[in-house]
C-alpha cells in the first residue's frame, strides 16, 4: 500500500504536469513546473528509502516481502536491489572506511570527510550545479542480478519511459526523465552531505551521523520515512523505520544520547562549532606572532 501511495502521487504529479505544460508559458507555469519537478524527486527519494528498509529486512516483517518489495522498488528506480544491499551494509560495517565502505568509496572525491566550514559546506551546495555528483548518483544498472523477472521490469520500464519520451518530449523530459536522473541523485546526495559530512572517519558511533530535526513539513518533504533520524539508524539498524522517532525520544533521556549535538540539535550545530575552531586557531596563530614579534623587538 506505501509503495502503491508514492507511485500514484508521482503519476498524478506527471498528469498535473501534462496540465502546466499545455497552458501558456509564463512565470507561474515556471514556478510550478520547478515544484513538481523537485515534488516528484522526493517521491523518488522515498520509494528509495523503501529500497533502503528492505535492505534491512525493516520494512515488512516477512523476509522474502522485504526481498521482493526491494527488487521492484529497485527496478523502478532503474537499479539493482542485491548491488544496493551489499553496498549499504558495508557501509554500516565500515562507516567512512573508504577501503571498506562500498557507498562512501565512489564519493571520495567530493570531500564529504573535510571539515565543515563555509567554504566546504558552499562546495556541497554547488556540487550539484555542476553535476559532479551525477557520475556516482545517477545512471541505470542493467545487470540482471536481481532474477530475470525484475531485470525484465526494469527494461520495460526503460522502454515505456523511451516511448513516452517519443511522444511527448517535453512532459517525459521535466516530470520523468529531469527528476529521476537529476532531481532525485541531488537530494541523495545532499542527504548524504547531512548525514556525514565532516564526520567521515569519526570513530565514535554518537559522532559518526547526525539527526536532522528540520520541521515537519521539510521532514515529510525532503526526509520521508523518518529519514531524518540517521544517527538512531546507526546506532541502531534493526528498528523499522517507523520506530525511529519514538527511539529518538528514548534515547533523548540517555545522558550521552541527550547531550550530543549532533543527535540533539544537529542543524548547523557541526558548522558552528568548525567556524568557531577555526576562529579560535586563527586567533592563537595572531597571538603567537605578536609575541614573537615582541619578543624580537
Amino acid at each position: 500500500m506505501v509503495v502503491t501511495w508514492y507511485v500514484l502521487l508521482i503519476g498524478l504529479s506527471v498528469v498535473a504536469g501534462h496540465y502546466l505544460i499545455s497552458l501558456t508559458s509564463g512565470f507561474t507555469q515556471a514556478i510550478g513546473v520547478f515544484l513538481l519537478t523537485v515534488f516528484i524527486g522526493t517521491r523518488l527519494r522515498g520509494i528509495n528509502n523503501i529500497v533502503h528498509e528492505c535492505s534491512h529486512a525493516t520494512f515488512c516483517q516477512d523476509r522474502k516481502g522485504n526481498v521482493l518489495i526491494g527488487k521492484f522498488c529497485s527496478a523502478f528506480l532503474s537499479g539493482c536491489f542485491e548491488k544496493y544491499k551489499a553496498d549499504h551494509l558495508s557501509h554500516h560495517s565500515h562507516l567512512g572506511d573508504y577501503e571498506l565502505d562500498r557507498e562512501m568509496e565512489p564519493i571520495e572525491n567530493l570531500g564529504l570527510h573535510d571539515p565543515l566550514t563555509l567554504k566546504s559546506v558552499g562546495r556541497h551546495l554547488l556540487t550539484p550545479l555542476l553535476g559532479r555528483h551525477l557520475k556516482v548518483y545517477s545512471g541505470t544498472d542493467l545487470s540482471a542480478d536481481d532474477g530475470p523477472f525484475f531485470f525484465g521490469l526494469k527494461i520495460a520500464l526503460l522502454i515505456g519511459l523511451a516511448g513516452f519520451t517519443f511522444v511527448n518530449p517535453l512532459v517525459a523530459f521535466w516530470f520523468l526523465i529531469f527528476p529521476l536522473f537529476y532531481v532525485f541523485p541531488t537530494i541523495n546526495f545532499w542527504t548524504d552531505c547531512l548525514d556525514h559530512a565532516g564526520l567521515i572517519g569519526e570513530t565514535d558511533e554518537l559522532r559518526a551521523s547526525r539527526n536532522i530535526l528540520a520541521p515537519n513539513v521539510l521532514r515529510l518533504l525532503f526526509f520521508p520515512r523518518n529519514d531524518c533520524y540517521h544517527l538512531v539508524h546507526h546506532l541502531f539498524p534493526h528498528i523499522p523505520a517507523r520506530h525511529l522517532m519514538d527511539a529518538h525520544k528514548t534515547l533523548a533521556d540517555d545522558t550521552d544520547y541527550g547531550t550530543e549535538e549532533l543527535a540533539m540539535k544537529p542543524l548547523g550545530a557541526g558548522l558552528v562549532r568548525s567556524r568557531f575552531n577555526a576562529a579560535s586557531t586563527t586567533v592563537r596563530r595572531l597571538v603567537n606572532r605578536s609575541d614573537a614579534a615582541r619578543a624580537g623587538s
